[in-house]
């Protein structure tokens, strides 16, 4: 039998943008047009939004990279045909008409209530001054239309101060998009009160959504793995098939038993880097997937291994889904063209060591392709320079196991621990709208390491939560004046979309979680106000720095490596402080007891126990 090139691996390759072949990495160079497209929630939340009588102007913005200029093609084409299946033909040709009158020069197609849409496919190729104009032109498009705009953040706020000046020409009128996107950052909502402007933040978008599909990632996988079997008919006649490595990712995948699991498995991952506080956009959700399912490897290098040696089976271990999925093989470089890597490589779960997990991994059952040969591992040392090969030889083979281990369990129950996060079910528990109210651990747990932010160290659990004056939030001596003692029992920690909807004041759900693909990514703990007339105050913690208050309340502190988290924090917890508190009554923390100035007659101070 011959040596066999599939086609579909040559397609998912070009997602990676290592090579010179890439081509599908953004919509206008895609070159298969059959390729199904994934059916995204925000295209439904437009397909309704261009139908609103008041709406004149949309506003796609986020990181480059989600999917703005798909967006607007899928649109167009939805819009295109009525209750037919969209051909590769109207897609075609609705991507050469979005490349020649992406300007918003004229109309590329109608509403069904038959408003014309106009389209700027980018802003970024417009300087500050010609998009500034260009904003406020779209803010109320010819013939009562309607108008999409495909922006980045940045260049969508250098638009809108040019244009907020007002003695260069600027009207001031297009601030009102910034302000519709600080009120879906603040509030959650996308559209401006009249309902004529909305801007949909695409940063929320996650590709790895808390719905029933689960986003993009499964759709993806399922795509390239269990779908349409001819795709990979190809390899069944190949003579490379029994070592080559992007078969077996794509049988490991699609295995009947132990498939589902896996992709569960890969999809819990890429939410908790999001939950770290990682933007992942969609090119680079694909590129990451591209390069775990193939890789990096193409059908030419699988047979230029296997023309060297037909039944060598050591190689392979690096190019198997659960090592290449962390971007071992890559250089920095490679990473920076897909940041989504250095997220991933955070949570890796081969570098956390748990009793519970090493105890019960076997070398002897590494799969067909183990990671090395058993000899070289367990062979006598005799020099220093053996013994530092054999440590990095078997913390690589146990980096390896650690990795296949955590996508072959099906025990997902510490998946947040195994990826280094102790604080993880927690976090995620927040989100539970029917957990058991009395259970305050999260709550102690989030105050007691904002008390240790300040240098307060209490034994317990404690009924109330102190917050020192300012002036001692660092570099303390052995005292420190408390400024405010907050009972616990008015205190609450509440996921982002209740976060959202106390803000608003409504008990509506935002606009955005229906907006995006969406996944709750913080938490908020909120702390009444010392100021009865005041607003709470909330302190946002995504997952990473829920772990390091969760950890730091027990006793771990590093300030130099998290200086930037304890500044922030330390800032908002400076908007808690009492500054109107005019008693002759100061109380003050020495060491861990409480203790009470009082001014006495004569402006003596006596100090008795608290």
């Amino acid at each position: 039998m011959p040596l066999e090139v599939n086609k579909h691996v040559q397609r998912i390759r070009r997602y990676q943008p290592f090579d010179a072949d890439t081509s599908e990495m953004i919509y206008e160079l895609q070159a298969d047009w059959t390729q199904s497209l994934f059916p995204v929630v925000t295209l439904k939340y437009l397909l309704d939004a261009i139908e609103r009588p008041t709406t004149k102007t949309i506003v796609l913005t986020g990181d480059a990279g989600h999917g703005k200029t798909s967006l607007c093609a899928s649109l167009l084409a939805e819009l295109r045909v009525v209750a037919e299946p969209i051909t590769p033909e109207v897609r075609k040709a609705v991507f050469l008409e979005l490349s020649g009158a992406g300007d918003a020069s004229r109309s590329l197609g109608q509403t069904r209530g038959g408003r014309p849409l106009y389209i700027l496919s980018d802003l970024s190729e417009l300087s500050p001054q010609a998009g500034a104009r260009k904003l406020v032109e779209l803010l109320d498009p010819p013939d009562e239309g309607i108008a999409i705009i495909c922006a980045n953040e940045g260049q969508l706020r250098k638009c809108v101060a040019e244009d907020d000046n007002l003695g260069k020409g600027g009207t001031g009128r297009a601030k009102i998009l910034v302000k519709t996107l600080t009120e879906g950052i603040v509030r959650g909502q996308v559209s401006d009160p009249d309902g004529t402007v909305t801007v949909i933040n695409l940063n929320y978008q996650s590709v790895a959504a808390d719905s029933d599909n689960g986003g993009l990632i499964p759709w993806v996988l399922k795509q390239w793995t269990t779908n349409q079997w001819s795709r990979w008919k190809p390899c069944e006649t190949c003579d490379a098939r029994n070592v080559c490595p992007i078969l077996a990712n794509r049988n490991e995948l699609n295995d009947l038993t132990r498939g589902p699991q896996r992709r569960a498995a890969i999809r819990d991952v890429f939410a908790a880097a999001e939950r770290t506080g990682a933007v992942i956009t969609t090119r680079q959700a694909l590129s990451v997937t591209s390069y775990m399912l193939t890789g990096g490897l193409s059908c030419e290098n699988v047979h230029a291994k296997y023309q060297r040696s037909h039944s060598n089976r050591l190689w392979q271990a690096p190019h198997l889904y659960h090592q290449a999925l962390f971007g071992d093989r890559l250089t920095q470089q490679q990473r920076h063209l897909v940041p989504a890597f250095f997220a991933l490589r955070k949570l890796d779960p081969g570098k956390v060591s748990r009793r519970q997990v090493d105890d019960r991994l076997d070398p002897d059952t590494a799969g067909d392709f183990p990671p090395a040969d058993a000899s070289s591992y367990l062979q006598k040392v005799r020099t220093n320079r053996d013994v530092q090969k054999q440590a990095e030889q078997l913390r690589g083979l146990y980096t390896f196991l650690r990795r296949a281990d955590f996508f072959n369990s099906d025990d997902d129950t510490d998946r947040f621990a195994r990826m280094g996060l102790q604080a993880g079910d927690d976090f995620v528990r927040v989100q539970d709208k029917n957990r058991d109210p009395a259970d305050t651990r999260v709550r102690d747990r989030f105050l007691k390491g904002l008390e240790a932010v300040q240098g307060i160290h209490r034994a317990g659990s404690n009924p109330d939560f102190f917050i020192l004056d300012p002036a001692f939030f660092t570099h303390r001596a052995r005292a420190a004046v408390i400024s405010r003692r907050v009972p616990s029992k008015g205190v609450e920690v509440v996921d982002q979309v209740t976060q959202w909807q106390r803000e608003a004041g409504t008990g509506v759900t935002p606009e955005m979680q229906k907006a995006v693909e969406w996944l709750n990514r913080a938490i908020y703990i909120r702390i009444l106000a010392a100021a009865p007339d005041q607003d709470a105050v909330s302190v946002e913690a995504d997952l990473l720095r829920f772990e390091l208050l969760t950890r730091w309340a027990a006793g771990l502190r590093s300030e130099v490596q998290h200086e930037a988290e304890i500044r922030g924090l330390s800032g908002a917890l400076a908007e808690l402080a009492d500054s109107s508190n005019k008693e002759d009554e100061i109380q003050v923390l020495v060491g861990n007891i409480m203790r009470k100035l009082m001014i006495d007659v004569g402006d003596k101070i006596r100090s008795v126990c608290a």
